[in-house]
This record gives C-alpha cells, structure tokens and sequence, in this order.
C-alpha cells in the first residue's frame, strides 16, 4: 500500500516552511495479521489509531486528522537553531565514531527533519507510553552515512503514526518541577524547562541534579519520591538512549527530549537502591580486587532459581521482574568490583558492559535448534550500552558514575531474567555460526584474475562483512534494525582483536574475601556457558544472525520482525 506524506504549508503544519516535511511516497509492508501493530513500534498502516486511554488516564483523546485539528500546538521554540545544529564530535574515544558518506545534503536533511520532529510530535506514539523513536533513527543513520533522501524517507515512516505534541496544562518551574511527574500532559512543559536549563548550565549540570543526585529522587518520609533515576532507566531503557543521543551527538534539543521524557515516565522504587547514593556510601577503592560483569552474568545464567520462569506480561516486564527477582538481582549486581577513579578504569567498565549486553541478546537468543530468536526486549539492552560512554563522559562524580553504572547494571540484569533468562551457551553459538563470517545474500560478480586472497574465495568477494551489513540497515525500514547493526559494529572496531580465553582473566581474585568453594562456583558456571571460548568475532556472528532474522532487503529478501514471545518456561513445566 502507498501512502502519500504531506506538509501543505505553514498554515496547516503551525511551523516554518524551512521545518515542513517535503511531500514524500512510502511504500508500507503488509502487517502480520498476529501483529497487534497499535501495541508494537513498527511501520503500521496510518489508518490504524492508537489505544483508546483508560478512563482517567492523562493524555489527549484517540487520535485522528479530526482530533489533531482541535489540539493547540505548543509554540515553536524562539531558537530552534540552538537546539539542532551540525553534531558535535563524539564526547569520548571510546564512544562510537561516524562513517564516511556524512555531506551538506545528508546534514541539512538531519537537522531539518530533527527539527520538525521536536515541533511536531508528542514523545509517546500511544497511550502505553510506546515512544517516538524518530531522532534514533535519523541520527543512527546519518552517523552510518546515509544521504539525505534516505534520512527524508526513513523520517516519513514516523510521521505516518505519531501523535501531535500538545500544549501542556501549565508550565514547569523549580517550585512544581516534581509536581507533574508521570503525567503525559506535562511533556511540552517538561520540554521547555529542561531546555532552559540545558541551555543555561549544559548536560552535565543538568544530569547531576535533575536525575542522579539524591533530591531528584528523595524527599522527606510519606512523600511520593521523585525517583528520576528509575524513570531514566525504565520503558525499555529509552529515556537513557533518547538523552544518549544527545550526549553522544550534542545537541541540545535531543537531550531536552530525553529528560523530557523522562519527567512523564513512570518509576518503580525497588530498581534503585538508596544505598548506591553518594550521601550514604563512600567513594569506593576497588583497584586490585575485581569480579567481573562477565562472571556475574555466568553465575546468573546457571542459578537454578531462575529456571524455567513463567511467562511475564510484555506490558509488565520489568515491574514485575522487580517484583519476583529484584532482591535477588541487586545481590548480584552488588558483586561488581570495578574502578571508576580512572578512565582506564571506567572503559574496563563500559567494555564489561558492552559484552555482558551482546551476549544476552545475541548468544542467548541463539537456539539449539540453530534458530534465531532476536528479542525485542532483550535487542534493547544491546543498543542502550552503546550510550554509556557518551553518558559518562557528561558525569564527572565518581559516585555518580558508579550510581549510573550500577542502576544501569541492575536494569538490564532484571530484563534478561524478566525475559526467561535464556543461557548463553557459547561453544554452540560459535560452532554454529562460522559459516557466517564471511557470505551474505544478494547477487556477487566474479572477481577478475588477481583478486586477493583468490578468485574462487569468499573473501574475494565478501573481504570485510561488515561493509554490506551497514549498506543494507541503513535502508531497511526497521528503525531498531539500525541501532543494533551501529552497536555491534562499533564494538567489532573497539574489541574486535580480543582473543579466546581474554574473559577468564577479567575477575581477579587477589584482596576478595571469597571462600575456595565460592571461586570454585565462579570456575564452574563460567565453563558451562564457555566463557574462555569468547573473542571478538562474536560481535559480526550476532549482527549476521540478527539481519538475518529482519531480512536483506536491500538484497531482495522481505522484511521479518523481531520476536516478542520470550524465553519462558512452557506452559505447565
């Protein structure tokens, strides 16, 4: 089916021509007809509407051309040039960095469709807080060297299904700053405040205060507590990703979005502990003494008290894995000695992280049967670790580093419990995938004589696969498709040289208090998932296994979708 998207003028849009989205032709795929398209973020028909909202529910009425007419707009910002503008340069070495096929074209596109965006659109696409995912798309894209029609079109794919922004009941201020929180109505306010105050003090200050610092969280005994950290990693994570984009890229319109977002999320109390906060511990000394993510996450795959977990709501899963394992989890997470004193020592940190991450979604979602399972939740946790480094970089505190890493930590442990807990097994995953490393789909020319290593190889005609992997997300439709395929390959580039047996020596037991029984449990469950059979060609398995799963479009082959029914326990068991 095409639709036609169309920005007749200023009159009917509110905003300048400049920002007015040009008339665009999007083909849409058919929908699965076991796809509930109004409940998950994919290209859907524009004629589908979006949940009606529960009685006394926040938010605007069911959305239709109708409705939008009625709804007053918030003003266009007075300095939008302020807000989106060329992106800065990446904030850290170790945050990912941007790939040849940037123009003035592809540049003009991002800022112009970035902006129309902020104008445009609410931050949820729905009223179960389903949220608009059009700036990750747009800026993942031009970062992989898409030119500006691409961007134009991958922007238009949004457009089809947004609610309009809307004007809130009453401004934010200092005073009422945690007045409104939770309510969706508050967006555009929220959104002018912290704009504001990003442009007055930058992200740095911003993040300190509104988000990781004890009042932003905490009041007085009775109250309900602010807990803006929990909202920052709740929803999937995307309040931390959305305002990762404006860390990584600085522009201060993203970021403003991001905390935006964040103020009108929901929280849940039991993901951060109060005992993680710099009032109440010490800046910790760790230098010497380590246990690595890595091990945590191999004793965590073999406890048998997560075996065979039933299945959770997808609406609920991490309230509820709060619910069921959270005590459990923050034990865990508790066990994570690292050094954040140093930059050598916060990279170490973010690395731990950044494999932790891929080998859940991608060595976890690897069956037995050499099936693929790309889980929507779990592909979550991959993508929001490739933020860390440019979060970070705009957090000066230790303690606050550690408190970020260590809710960050906690979140994505409890979705992957929440989610089945699927064990990796990586001697399996790397016997079975070997045939990938150097072959993709679509049609090859033969080399001519000469060609190295030889012409009949694979490598003649497929040298480095990552080229054709990143020419084919960047026009595939699927806006998480993208993301995945960016992380994994900035990952490939940092850590890609690391060889089998690099993981084992991450724990050092020298200075822990451990008993021989509790290193020997550590031995055992890193052997069962084959810790030491780890390198760096992991990153280039998963990112083959995941396109895929969502499929070569670019190469002719349809367009798949990522998978939502877990790995939980049958039914019964």
């Amino acid at each position: 089916m095409a639709e036609v998207l169309k920005s007749d003028s200023k009159a009917d849009s509110g905003i300048d021509d400049t920002l007015s989205t040009p008339t665009l032709l999007i083909t849409m795929t058919d929908i699965s007809p076991d796809l509930d398209s109004a409940n998950y973020p994919f290209h859907r028909e524009p004629e589908i509407p979006v949940v009606v909202p529960p009685t006394g529910a926040h938010g605007i009425g069911l959305y239709s051309p109708e409705t939008a007419a009625t709804i007053k707009v918030p003003p266009k910002p007075p300095h939008i040039e302020q807000l989106f503008y060329v992106p800065k340069p990446p904030p850290s070495a170790i945050s990912p960095q941007r790939l040849p096929g940037i123009d003035p074209e592809s540049t003009a596109t991002l800022i112009r469709t970035l902006s129309h965006n902020h104008i445009t659109w609410h931050i949820f696409f729905n009223y179960k807080h389903f949220h608009n995912h059009a700036p990750h798309h747009l800026l993942a894209i031009w970062s992989l060297g898409a030119s500006g029609p691409v961007i134009e079109g991958a922007y238009a794919t949004h457009c089809v299904y947004q609610r309009p922004a809307l004007e809130s009941p009453g401004h934010i201020t200092s005073d009422n700053l945690h007045k409104h929180l939770n309510d969706e109505r508050y967006y555009s306010a929220y959104l002018k405040f912290f704009t504001a105050e990003l442009l007055k003090r930058g992200l740095p200050e911003c993040l300190e205060e509104y988000v990781l610092s004890p009042p932003a969280n905490f009041t007085r005994d009775g109250e309900e507590q602010p807990a803006m950290l929990s909202r920052f990693a709740m929803g999937v994570l995307h309040p931390f990703i959305h305002t990762g984009y404006g860390a990584e890229f600085g522009l201060t319109g993203v970021s403003a979005e991001g905390l935006a977002m964040t103020a009108v999320h929901a929280s849940n109390s039991g993901l951060v502990d109060r005992t993680w906060f710099p009032d109440v511990v010490s800046e910790p000394d760790v230098k010497g003494s380590t246990r690595s993510a890595l091990t945590i996450l191999s004793l965590i795959a073999c406890d048998p008290r997560f075996s065979n977990i039933k299945r959770i709501d997808a609406g609920n899963v991490l309230n509820e894995g709060i619910k069921r394992f959270g005590a459990t989890i923050r034990e865990y997470v508790e066990m994570w000695k690292f050094d954040i004193s140093s930059e050598a020592g916060l990279a170490d940190a973010v690395e731990e992280l950044s494999w932790v991450n891929s080998l859940i979604y991608g060595v976890g979602g690897y069956l037995s049967d050499q099936r693929f399972k790309a889980d929507f939740f779990l592909m979550h946790l991959l993508t929001s670790s490739l933020f860390l480094p440019s979060l970070l970089a705009h957090v000066s505190k230790y303690s606050s580093r550690r408190l970020l890493l260590l809710t960050y930590f906690n979140t994505c442990l409890l979705y992957y419990v929440s989610r089945g807990r699927p064990r990796p097994d990586i001697r399996a995953f790397y016997e079975g995938t070997e045939h990938l490393l150097h072959k993709v789909p679509g049609t090859h020319e033969s080399p001519a004589s000469g060609t190295l290593p030889n012409p009949s190889s694979d490598l003649a005609r497929t040298p480095n696969t990552w080229l054709p992997l990143i020419q084919s997300a960047v026009v595939h439709p699927n806006e998480h498709l993208c993301k995945a395929q960016r992380t994994l390959a900035h990952y490939s580039a940092l850590y890609g040289s690391r060889p089998k047996g690099w993981a084992a020596e991450l724990s050092r037991p020298e200075g822990r208090s451990l008993t021989a029984a509790q290193l020997a449990r550590e031995d055992e469950a890193e052997e069962k998932v084959g810790l030491k059979e780890l390198d760096g060609t992991v990153f280039l398995r998963i990112a083959m296994l995941t396109q895929n799963r969502l499929g070569w479009m670019r190469e002719g082959e349809p367009e798949n979708r990522w998978d939502f029914d877990g790995f939980y326990a049958a039914d019964g068991a």
